[in-house]
């Protein structure tokens, strides 16, 4: 018997908050970036966040589940469409806040949630039945590596074209 893709999603969930915990621990102790350590609490909330409304989602589809005639498979896309629906919310809303918002920071924050959502979004289209959680959280980590990558490859762009800039004052 499968479980409900939700489950499996909130376990890969829960794994990745565990890793980011220790991460964060880590970076405590190195004394490293305190802005770095800030991202990275902010990701877990985010995540803590997703696992909230799974769990809520869950607790009503056992409700629904008492209804006779309603199928285990139909209440679990449901669940899912739901789960979807919220998360497709929640982005389209922190992506006004990015809009409106003003400081670098505060723009950098807002990006790092919405990649942290879209991230969850992904691995829930990679569920599938009887699919190991192993392959997700590897792809989860893959992607989240990529995105981090991504960032710092664009803030060496900036730094260079600075670098450039004020090469070129100097020479003037």
């Amino acid at each position: 018997m499968s479980k409900h893709k939700l489950i499996k999603l909130k376990k890969i969930i829960e794994e990745r908050i565990g890793s980011i915990s220790e991460e964060v621990e880590v970076a405590t102790n190195t004394k490293l970036n305190p802005l770095y350590i800030v991202d990275r609490k902010d990701e877990i909330e985010s995540l803590r966040w997703t696992t909230r409304i799974i769990r809520w989602i869950l607790d009503r589809a056992i409700d629904a589940g008492q209804q006779l005639g309603v199928t285990k498979t139909k209440l679990e896309l449901e669940d899912k469409i739901k789960f979807e629906n919220i998360l497709h919310d929640k982005i389209q809303e922190l992506e006004i806040e990015l809009e409106d918002s003003n400081t670098a920071r505060e723009k950098e924050v807002l990006v790092n949630e919405i990649d942290t959502l879209e991230c969850v979004l992904g691995h829930l289209f990679n569920l599938k039945p009887g699919g190991d959680g192993t392959r997700a959280i590897g792809i989860a980590e893959a992607n989240n590596n990529y995105q981090q990558a991504n960032r710092l490859r664009k803030q060496l762009i900036k730094i260079q074209d600075l670098e450039e800039e004020i090469s070129t004052q100097i020479q003037n």
